[in-house]
């Protein structure tokens, strides 16, 4: 008799197999009948229907705004097909080669850099002052705070047109900014007065003992803490002052002023033929900056969050 074999001729691992299936008995898979199976793999399929109708919703139309920025003119329609039988960058170089381009590129970023930076400014003093402090009208102060930001920005064009004009502001970036981060501020102050309540008060009473000021409290322990939510308002302000359109219609007359997407709509019927091609990559090279920027932010967010739940 061997080590692998029982008395009787029975294998020592049939054995041991056995006795294992004994006490484990079925799996989950195998006690679950074939009913219940079939409701939760229809139960999955239920619930992937509408996130495949947001990736669809979602990706389609850049797919068809990148097919026709490789096509030419005539190949637009002649060409129902997304991949391009001759695909060219004549687009893409008559855009980045254009003058109104770069200047309103340039616009683009000064403005939603400058509006970020702003509404940082006075958003964050402003959401500790309404988080942290107890005065009369605390409540109803921060409800009309968010006031403005109900208004449409089709409400607001004409008295903010003639506030320009008699300041002597028409025309400058300055105004831009100031104007866009008055628009975000409600925005801005709602969402971190939330995350500073969030904050414990013993982390700041603790270096309050210390000695620390109110200015030292806030830039030594408030401001790294709610990291993760000063990036997301910066992300939303920058994408606010990205792709305004309305405002700049009405703000800015001269060429060398205009943003991204002001120049954009100017291209539209300007020749006899649309250029539809050069409409595509300008399209595309006004969305891919700040897709970038996402992408690269998103990781500091992740990370933010992450370094504030282990505090």
């Amino acid at each position: 008799m061997t080590d692998a074999q029982r008395p009787g001729g029975v294998p020592l691992a049939a054995e041991t197999a056995a006795a294992a299936e004994a006490v484990t008995g079925p799996t989950r898979e195998e006690k679950r009948p074939a009913g219940g199976r079939l409701r939760r793999g229809l139960r999955q399929f239920l619930l992937a229907i509408p996130l495949i109708a947001l990736v669809v919703w979602t990706v389609a139309p850049f797919m068809v705004t990148t097919s026709v920025s490789f096509k030419e003119k005539g190949d637009v329609f002649s060409e129902p097909g997304l991949i391009p039988r001759d695909p060219t960058l004549d687009a893409y170089r008559e855009v980045l080669s254009s003058e109104s381009f770069t200047s309103s590129f340039v616009n683009s970023v000064v403005v939603g850099v400058g509006t970020t930076l702003l509404t940082l400014a006075i958003g964050v003093p402003a959401a500790y002052a309404f988080a942290r402090f107890r005065f009369r009208g605390r409540h109803l102060l921060l409800l009309f705070t968010l006031l403005p930001r109900l208004v449409p920005s089709l409400g607001i064009m004409v008295p903010i047109y003639r506030l320009a004009v008699a300041t002597g502001q028409l025309d400058k970036r300055t105004t831009l900014i100031i104007v866009y981060t008055g628009m975000l501020l409600p925005l801005a102050v709602w969402l971190m007065v939330g995350f500073f309540q969030q904050i414990p008060r013993d982390i700041e009473e603790a270096a309050n003992v210390d000695g620390a000021t109110l200015w030292t409290r806030l830039r030594y322990i408030v401001v790294p803490l709610a990291a993760p939510a000063m990036i997301t308002i910066g992300v939303l302000a920058f994408r606010e002052a990205w792709n305004e359109f309305t405002l700049v219609l009405v703000l800015t007359s001269t060429p060398g002023k205009r943003t991204l997407p002001f120049e954009l709509y100017l291209m539209q019927g300007i020749e006899g033929l649309a250029n539809f091609p050069a409409e595509a990559a300008f399209t595309l090279l006004t969305v891919l900056p700040f897709v970038l920027v996402y992408t690269r932010v998103e990781r500091y967010v992740v990370a933010g969050l992450v370094s504030g739940s282990g505090k």
